[in-house]
């Protein structure tokens, strides 16, 4: 059995500089741009460590240090119909994160890559997913007027963020919640519920989670 390391993606990254050995070097050298980390032997340029790599390496170190390693962070979205479902468990220990620090920020973008991933890859995840998402103060925002009942507010602290409490990720990141909707019966009572009760708050949605919530909230 080899026990050599698995060979990486190639994801096309490549340094933005035309890099070449002093004249008579033998020895390899080291590459480093906001692209990746590259070695430079003999003419031949190798990936050690790209941008995505430095994304992931970022939000494992601390989830608001996202936009530190926005270049890996873009390529993942642009390609998250190639996500694979380790990218989506990096993906929700991403969230998760967030939401413990209440960087309400960064949790936006962490959702928004997970509304780009196709529907049957968050699936095999439902039971988180609705561990996370099961939960007003991470959906429901609420403005923190003086004429505010706070009686029917979740119980414990909830998040605050200037004149607003609660991440607020239904208003954020609709299109999230409503591939959620599809994961199951249960996921669509809990966002309808959710959807419902923004909307008695005067949360905007897009017509379609407005329909989710039910006629009688319409009326």
């Amino acid at each position: 059995m080899s026990e050599d390391p698995p060979e990486k993606p190639d994801r096309g990254f490549r340094p933005r500089v035309n890099y070449t050995q002093p004249e008579g070097s033998r020895g390899k050298s080291l590459v480093v741009t906001p692209e990746g980390i590259f070695s430079y032997e003999a003419g031949q340029m190798k990936t050690l460590a790209d941008a995505v790599d430095f994304f992931w390496a970022s939000v494992a170190h601390d989830p608001r240090e996202w936009n530190t390693g926005l270049k890996g962070y873009d390529w993942l979205l642009a390609h998250a119909a190639e996500a694979t479902r380790e990218d989506v468990r990096r993906t929700l220990g991403w969230l998760e994160g967030a939401i413990g620090l209440r960087d309400r920020t960064a949790a936006v973008a962490a959702c928004r890559y997970l509304a780009a991933m196709p529907l049957p890859l968050l699936a095999a995840d439902h039971g988180r997913l609705t561990a996370i998402f099961n939960s007003r103060k991470v959906g429901m925002v609420w403005q923190l007027t003086p004429d505010l009942d706070k009686t029917p507010l979740p119980s414990g602290p909830i998040p605050k963020f200037g004149n607003e409490a609660g991440f607020g990720l239904i208003r954020a990141v609709p299109e999230l919640y409503l591939k959620l909707a599809m994961l199951s019966p249960e996921m669509e009572s809990i966002v309808a519920l959710l959807a419902a009760e923004a909307i008695r708050y005067g949360v905007s949605l897009p017509p379609e989670l407005v329909s989710l919530a039910g006629p009688s909230v319409n009326d």
